[in-house]
Formats: structure tokens, C-alpha cells, sequence
């Protein structure tokens, strides 16, 4: 087993993270010495996962040309950092792999997406010399040029919150006809199903409720209803919407795994309503821009940096 990794990808997300945690489990942090280069161009890469890895133990993390990329307009590479490699060593045994793929360390590119890739074993020093040396030190020294995480995480959390705030203002705040749907980013989703399995519960704001079309509970009870839930792979799932004690609200949503999520960790929640029920698909911030930027209405934001609005 290897107790040596270096990650290299062109860019990281929430989902990624927490995919990646529930497949080796949180021990492989305290086993595993581990080194992580990741690309911040146009600004794809979501700094929370950055810090999520960087602060667990035997990890570094590095961002490629982060010192020049992080002060240009848009994040905009001078060379593009396309990688998705990972190298792995075993230490005592000296046995060296190595997986090439076309993923990055996102949800849908390490387990969702259709995806091309390759993996070596190497056991002798012919065999590392062949197959992995020589990448192995295109990328040594790609790391050693790198910028520490700490040298450029506060510039890029806060110049990108400025480019999705700049992007936010330019949005309409009234529908010019009815609505079609709503959204909310997970952000982070607790284990409430444990520690080996994604989480089904987010926290809403006060009033979310509505757009769903249910008032608040009378009386001491903290259930305000039932939501339907329907999904392009699994059946219909009926679900509680509850108040929380902390002036929240709570959404327990399907199955992630059962219902070709995943993960709900750091993505966009998209509701559309679908007779009495709800149609839910949940989505990369970076294709949910795609899909939806422009029909995105009157975006607010929650105490805790996550947003929520409306789609036209």
C-alpha cells in the first residue's frame, strides 16, 4: 500500500474532496504523506476545497504559477495547467504508480463522468525508469516553481468573491415573467449518515420554505412539511422540511449515491417544480453557470457566504 502521494490537477472542487474522503477514508490522512498541485485558472478551482485538504494532517498544497494567476483579470493562465495526474509511492518496498487520467478531482471527474485513463505499477528499477521517472520529474520541478497555498489563498477567495459578486449585481432582481425554478448552493454538508457515507441534509435560510410552498409550523412543532422529490435516475422520495433550533431551516434531501449525485458537497441545488412535486438535479458551480447564468434572478446571500435565488 502506498504511503507517499502526489496529486497534480488543473483544478478542485468540494465535491472532489469529499468523494475522495469517503472512498480512502479519513485515515489515509494520518497513513499518507501527501503533496497537491492544483491549477487556479479562471478561476475553476473552489478555495474551500483548497483548505479542506490543506488542513489535514501530512499534507501540502501547492497552486501552479499561483503568484501570477492569481493578480490577472479572470484568473487567466499564461500556460494553462491541464494536468490529472497522480503519483504513488510505497516507501519501504520502494514500488512506484502511477494513474493518468482525463478527471479532475471533482465528483463527476473522479466517479461520475465518463472519463479515459491508465494505471502503472512499477516494481523495479527498470520499470520506474521506463514508465514513471521521467513524469515523476517533469512534475518535481513543476512543484518546486509552485506557489505555497498560504501565499495566495486570501488574494484568490477574495477576487474571486468579487468576480461572483460583480456577476451577481449585473443580475436581474424581478422576473420580467413567472419563474421557473429556484437554486441554493450545499456548500458543506454534514455526515448526518455517518462517516463513510455523503450527507442528505442542508440548512436553508428563514423563509426558503416558500419557494416551495409551505408555511411555517403553528404550534411547537418544528416540522413544517413534506417535499417530493423527483430525479432523472431513481424513484420519486418524499422527504421532511423541518425548522432547525438555530433560526434555519433544514432540507433532508434524496440519497445522493442512489440518485446520481454523488455528493451534494459544494454544489448548486437546482428545484424546478414538476406538478405537486419537485424536480432536483444538483450541479457544478462552473456548469450550473453554464446552464443557467443567464436566467439567474435576484441572488441573495446567507450569513455564511452561500447563495440561493431564482430562475427565470
Amino acid at each position: 500500500m502506498a504511503d507517499d502521494l502526489f496529486g497534480c490537477f488543473a483544478y478542485a472542487t468540494q465535491s472532489g474532496f469529499r468523494a475522495f474522503e469517503l472512498s480512502v477514508g479519513k485515515e489515509f490522512w494520518t497513513t499518507t504523506k501527501s503533496r497537491w498541485l492544483f491549477g487556479i485558472d479562471y478561476g475553476r478551482t473552489d478555495p474551500r476545497a483548497l483548505r479542506e485538504i490543506a488542513e489535514r494532517p501530512n499534507t501540502e498544497v501547492k497552486i501552479f504559477d499561483g503568484t501570477f494567476v492569481v493578480a490577472r483579470p479572470g484568473f487567466a493562465p499564461r500556460r494553462d495547467f491541464h494536468a490529472k495526474v497522480t503519483m504513488l509511492l510505497n516507501s519501504k518496498t520502494k514500488v512506484q504508480g502511477i494513474v493518468l487520467g482525463s478527471g479532475n478531482f471533482s465528483n463527476n471527474g473522479l466517479r461520475r463522468s465518463i472519463e479515459a485513463g491508465s494505471s502503472i505499477i512499477a516494481k523495479n528499477k527498470a520499470d520506474i525508469d521506463q514508465h514513471i521517472k521521467s513524469v515523476r520529474s517533469v512534475f518535481d520541478e513543476l512543484w518546486k516553481s509552485a506557489s505555497p497555498l498560504d501565499a495566495v489563498a486570501a488574494s484568490y477567495e477574495e477576487r474571486l468573491a468579487d468576480l461572483i459578486g460583480e456577476r451577481d449585481t449585473a443580475r436581474p432582481t424581478k422576473a420580467a415573467a413567472s419563474t421557473k425554478g429556484f437554486w441554493i448552493e450545499a456548500g458543506y454538508v454534514t455526515k448526518n449518515r455517518g462517516p463513510d457515507k455523503p450527507g442528505n441534509q442542508i440548512f436553508a435560510p428563514n423563509g426558503f420554505r416558500k419557494f416551495f410552498g409551505l408555511k411555517k409550523s403553528k404550534g411547537s412543532s418544528t416540522n413544517i412539511g413534506a417535499i417530493t422529490f423527483t430525479t432523472e435516475v431513481g424513484p420519486k422520495v418524499t422527504k421532511n422540511y423541518r425548522e432547525n433550533d438555530n433560526g434555519m431551516e433544514k432540507m433532508t434531501l434524496p440519497m445522493p449515491e442512489e440518485h446520481g449525485f454523488g455528493v451534494y458537497d459544494g454544489k448548486v441545488l437546482v428545484f424546478k417544480q414538476d406538478g405537486k412535486d419537485f424536480m432536483l438535479t444538483a450541479m457544478e458551480l462552473e456548469d450550473f453557470e453554464l446552464v443557467y447564468g443567464h436566467r439567474i434572478l435576484n441572488v441573495q446571500k446567507m450569513s455564511g457566504g452561500r447563495r440561493f435565488g431564482g430562475l427565470i
